[in-house]
């Protein structure tokens, strides 16, 4: 697949507000690049040469492209091309960081696939180093958010807590000081109050409140809403069998086990109805969670 690499060392974006038509999300592919073009071809998103084919739509990666699988930089290079092509179609690719490429990004390589190391190894260099701010794909990862609103849905990888709430942070102000601790040694981060809580476990890349004990009050989750003005929070990270609602709609998962390489949805919005897409291209009902067992924790 042919790359166009433009480095033009972009911005921080000046807003993480959007408006869409139409939008489809998923998270969490780790690695899984056939699994991942399989998916956004069958759902009209790309096309059989893996160009944008989505036109004035929105896609959202909610985080986790990272670690595990064997084609981390496949999914990468992909998303970097299909932003650009989505941008000259009036649409738009917006990709979130979540806990697995802070994670690299700060040196935890505890689920690096084998054969980056290697990689790594070979030139010389650290993992991490392959991604530093001297990189293209590292400066392109270092102007991505943590939160991202678009329409009337707030979108992160893990979740809000109502510790994190009670700050009463803007999306823009987490994102900026989300944007100035990457990378930071873990020391550091631990060491200081607003890193320490952003990378916590009840922070909005690593929080599984509202699947896991303990969860989330609900109305907990209504204040959260009215204070963020939105109808729902989309997340990753909590890995389940598909992409489901939660919370009478308030709450929607969409880690639907990609990084398993065999199967994965798609959420899909358009015009405030809500729907999830098949590996096989099968537009299908967004139905509400019923069952627990289905929650992994990863």
């Amino acid at each position: 697949m042919p790359i166009t690499v433009r480095d033009e060392s972009p911005a921080f974006p000046a807003t993480a507000k959007f408006t869409a038509n139409k939008l489809v999300a998923l998270s969490d592919v780790h690695g899984q690049f056939d699994t991942m073009v399989r998916l956004l071809q069958t759902n009209g998103v790309i096309d059989r040469e893996m160009k944008w084919s989505y036109g004035e739509g929105h896609m959202i990666v909610v985080g986790d492209m990272f670690d595990r699988g064997p084609n981390v930089t496949e999914v990468l290079w992909l998303l970097y091309q299909l932003e650009a092509e989505a941008r000259t179609a009036g649409g738009a690719v917006h990709v979130l960081l979540g806990n697995h490429e802070t994670m690299v990004l700060y040196d935890d390589l505890r689920y690096v696939n084998p054969k980056y190391a290697a990689v790594a190894g070979k030139l010389n260099d650290t993992y991490p180093g392959l991604f530093g701010e001297q990189t293209v794909l590292g400066r392109w990862l270092r102007t991505k958010p943590m939160l991202l609103q678009v329409n009337d849905m707030l979108f992160v990888h893990g979740g809000l807590s109502p510790e994190y709430a009670a700050l009463k942070l803007s999306v823009q102000e987490t994102n900026e000081a989300f944007r100035a601790s990457l990378g930071l040694p873990r020391t550091t981060i631990r060491a200081t109050p607003l890193p320490a809580l952003l990378y916590g476990a009840r922070g909005p890349i690593w929080y599984r409140g509202y699947f896991v004990e303990p969860k989330i009050d609900a109305a907990e989750l209504d204040t959260l809403l009215v204070q963020y003005g939105v109808k729902r929070i989309v997340v990753g990270h909590t890995t389940m069998n598909g992409v489901f609602s939660h919370y009478g709609g308030r709450v929607i998962s969409v880690d639907s086990n990609i990084q398993k390489g065999a199967g994965g949805e798609l959420f899909i919005w358009q015009e405030d109805k809500l729907a999830r897409g098949s590996i096989q291209g099968k537009k299908m009902p967004l139905i509400e969670y019923v069952k627990d067992a289905a929650a992994v924790a990863h």
